[in-house]
């Protein structure tokens, strides 16, 4: 069973449009999602190492005021005056960390809260030549091994240390952050601490601080992730919903402002040009005429599809002025051929819009009075638009009579009106559509329809054209029926007015 499904096109491009508007907007959300959380986490990063650079340089500070003191007071070992002397030490600067000596002779570790021994585990990361450094530390005797980086400072006889960065200190932090998940750190490349760090490798952000050992890994929370993406995504999609809703109200003007400029601007890049189809007269098999068609041509020299653009153009203001250069063009390229009668009549479509603007006969008049064969013009009345003034429309065929002009119905029975248009206007002939032509011998082609315009016709002694004839059988089934004025393929395409002579030469 055949599917009942067609190509449409229009709707094929809007779905391609609607399909790349949301592909790009989820592409922007994900990037803009991606970047704001680089830049949450990394802020994260940039605090925590802040502030073990603010509790690193006043843990230095302290360290040399403890090496000092216990200078002065010429202390060598863990009593219990060098115990008083660093208590006394706490009291006043209670706002520091509780700093570590141990002296080269001891086993013992010595601060302000009494003495144990050396604990196992702790190993230096780093040492500068000032004796500056740093040292990781692991205590064994809790659940949880509290890990701790110290600071810490040698002399000739005692080693000071002072805690400035722990994972306690870091987790408090990250606590605080909604975007984090996990976290990895590493010092001086070595791994210290590690907390839900195997998530998703692409929602994590690595920070090297600029002034110290530690490398920090952020890892991202995947709901918090998720619920970015989407916030972002929503704040995204309202105002393009906004911008596609006041897109499509305003979307005609738009248009219209749009093709207004290409044409005016083809106008003046003579990008324009006219192409004439010949009007056979079967009886005689001698070219009656000519139709004068508007040609557009692109940049790369080829020719654009008419129906593209040709119903926004009968609409455009530039119209009426193109119409006039269209009659100009003809008229000079032809003057010869009409002049001579090579060719009868050469026929120019125009519509109700135009006529309407009523600078048509006046220009007509002009080109007259100049010496141009304006009675042998005849004017095609398309019916892509409605007629809105009778009275200007009657008025126009009433001065083309004057002129010696015809007028025809171009397109009898497609467009609006139809047979109120036959019964209101005098014309001088009808224009049988291409679409009836190519019906005419297909299996539902009904005849009466083309006979009624042959009886219409003869009725009130005007003439009838077929246009879109591109086979004999076609042009002789239309001779039957009492059609003989033919245009299409058949005899000729639309051709330049120097190929036209060539053709009336050979013809």
């Amino acid at each position: 069973m055949p599917s009942k499904l067609k190509y449409n096109r229009k709707h094929a491009i809007k779905s391609v449009i609607a399909g790349v508007a949301f592909i790009t907007l989820l592409v922007m959300s994900l990037s803009l999602s991606h970047y704001w959380l680089t830049h949450q986490l990394t802020s994260v990063a940039v605090q925590i190492d802040q502030k073990y650079q603010q509790r690193h340089l006043a843990a230095k500070a302290q360290m040399q005021e403890v090496q000092a003191m216990l200078q002065e007071e010429q202390e060598n070992h863990c009593s219990e005056e060098t115990i008083g002397l660093l208590k006394n030490k706490l009291f006043k600067q209670n706002d520091q960390p509780v700093p570590w000596v141990r002296f080269n002779d001891d086993n013992y570790i010595c601060s302000a809260i009494g003495r144990w021994p050396v604990p196992a585990g702790g190993h230096v990361i780093s040492r500068g030549i000032d004796g500056n450094g740093l040292v990781r530390g692991d205590d064994a005797r809790t659940f949880n091994k509290q890990r701790t980086i110290y600071a810490s400072v040698i002399d000739g006889a005692t080693k000071v240390f002072v805690p400035v960065q722990s994972a306690e200190a870091i987790y408090k932090v990250l606590a605080k952050c909604q975007m984090c998940g996990g976290i990895k750190v590493k010092v001086n490349g070595q791994d210290w601490i590690s907390q839900n760090a195997d998530g998703n490798p692409f929602a994590s952000v690595s920070y090297q601080a600029k002034n110290s050992e530690f490398n920090y890994t952020l890892i991202a929370n995947e709901s918090a992730r998720n619920q970015l993406w989407l916030t972002v995504f929503l704040l995204l999609l309202l105002p393009m919903a906004l911008l596609a809703g006041i897109g499509y109200l305003f979307r005609e003007p738009v248009l219209k402002l749009y093709w207004h400029r290409r044409f005016v601007s083809a106008l003046k890049k003579e990008a324009f040009y006219l192409a004439y189809q010949p009007i056979v007269d079967t009886k005689s098999n001698q070219v009656f005429g000519v139709e004068t068609l508007l040609r557009w041509r692109n940049k790369n020299g080829k020719c654009r599809e008419t129906s593209s653009y040709i119903k926004v153009l009968e609409q455009d203001s530039v119209m009426p002025q193109l119409t006039k250069w269209m009659i100009r063009t003809a008229l000079s390229e032809l003057k010869s051929l009409l002049r001579s009668n090579k060719i009868a009549r050469c026929s120019i479509n125009v519509s109700a819009y135009q006529i309407e603007q009523q600078d048509l006969l006046p220009y007509l008049q002009l080109l007259a009075n100049k010496g141009y064969p304006v009675d042998q013009l005849c004017f095609e009345l398309t019916e892509r638009q409605p007629i809105q003034s009778w009275q200007a429309v009657r008025e126009f065929i009433a001065g083309c009579k004057q002129l010696g002009c015809c007028i025809k119905l171009d397109d009898v029975g497609v467009g609006y009106g139809g047979g109120l248009l036959i019964q209101q206007l005098e014309f001088d002939g009808l224009k049988i559509n291409k679409a009836f032509t190519k019906l005419v011998l297909s299996e539902h082609h009904q005849p009466f329809l083309i006979s009624s315009y042959v009886a219409i016709a003869k009725e009130i002694n005007i003439s009838l054209v077929a246009e879109g004839v591109e086979t004999l059988e076609q042009a002789n089934y239309l001779k039957e029926l009492g059609v003989y004025l033919h245009q299409g393929w058949l005899y000729s395409k639309a051709l330049a007015a120097t190929e036209l002579r060539a053709y009336l030469l050979n013809s």
